[in-house]
């Protein structure tokens, strides 16, 4: 969809092209180590967060912890944008 980033696009891809499950963590844990990175940054623009936090959920969905992006989720929720305030409830 277009309302999706290539990042979120390419992430989907690459786990549905996988081989094998120990290929599918070992994109899963990349990601993961990429969206600690990008949450803790300050002053972060809550759209990039959102899109942080949709693949922190698409991770979470697949078995995997993501429990780092809680915490941006609660904040998220508080925006004045409701398609933000959706995503962070989700």
């Amino acid at each position: 969809g277009n309302h999706l980033s290539k990042e979120m696009l390419e992430l989907v891809k690459s786990i549905g092209d996988s081989r094998s499950k120990q290929e599918e963590d070992k994109i899963i844990l990349k990601e993961l180590d990429t969206l600690k990175v990008k949450i803790k940054e300050k002053n972060s623009d809550p759209k990039k967060t959102k899109e942080y936090l949709l693949r922190a959920i698409y991770i979470e969905m697949l078995g995997h912890e993501a429990e780092f992006s809680h915490f941006s989720a609660v904040n998220l929720t508080q925006d004045k944008n409701l398609l933000n305030k959706k995503v962070g409830y989700l």
